[in-house]
């Protein structure tokens, strides 16, 4: 399938790592960095890819548009907004840099749902996942509202927005396993996702 013309994968890079101990966008998983696959995955289904980092020169080789993070370290919806303002499309996919199996057909799906609303988000088990969710690229006035009221919670800036929630019927229809939503934070959780029914294998 191509990529679809109206929508940018933003990849939230600018993170401090603490539980990793090291960068974690290039925490090799069967081999591969972390960033790498997601990058991989969003060429498939978007027209573009843009990271959003603290700094360019350290993903400059991945083939995207860097985007420096307008306060790195300072919550995942400040790197929300600063993807969200640089994305020239109507749609964005946002995704964390550490989900190694992020499922082309997951992303697919989000797009379809949030027609008619601001973001599609999923909500397995009781959990919102906003960092691997389509936004409206419109959506960011309404985050960058929500900054300035002081709220630096992802769920919490949701309640602005007009959110399609997205259950786990639904999404395992694009990903039966549902490990497009497995991150990795930690070098013993890429131990534990690295199994042999791994694509990347």
């Amino acid at each position: 399938m191509t990529a679809a013309s109206d929508l940018t994968g933003v990849i939230l890079a600018g993170g401090e790592s603490r539980r990793m101990g090291t960068d974690k966008a290039f925490f090799e998983v069967d081999g591969v960095p972390m960033i790498t696959r997601v990058v991989e995955t969003l060429r498939q289904t978007c027209l573009e890819v843009v990271v959003v980092a603290k700094a360019a020169c350290a993903y400059s080789g991945l083939g995207a548009r860097v985007v420096i993070d307008a306060e790195p370290f300072q919550a995942p919806l400040v790197g929300v907004c600063s993807g969200l303002r640089a994305v020239l499309t109507p749609w964005a996919f946002v995704a964390a840099c550490d989900l190694p199996y992020l499922a082309p057909e997951a992303v697919r799906l989000l797009a379809r749902l949030a027609r008619g609303h601001d973001a599609a988000v999923p909500l397995v088990g009781g959990l919102w996942h906003p960092l691997h969710a389509i936004y409206s690229a419109g959506s960011v006035s309404a985050l960058e509202a929500q900054l300035a009221q002081g709220t630096r919670r992802m769920v919490s800036a949701l309640e602005a927005l007009r959110v399609r929630p997205v259950g786990e019927e639904e999404l395992a229809r694009a990903d039966p396993s549902l490990r497009t939503l497995c991150n990795v934070n930690t070098p013993r959780a890429g131990q534990r996702q690295g199994r042999a029914d791994s694509p990347w294998k």
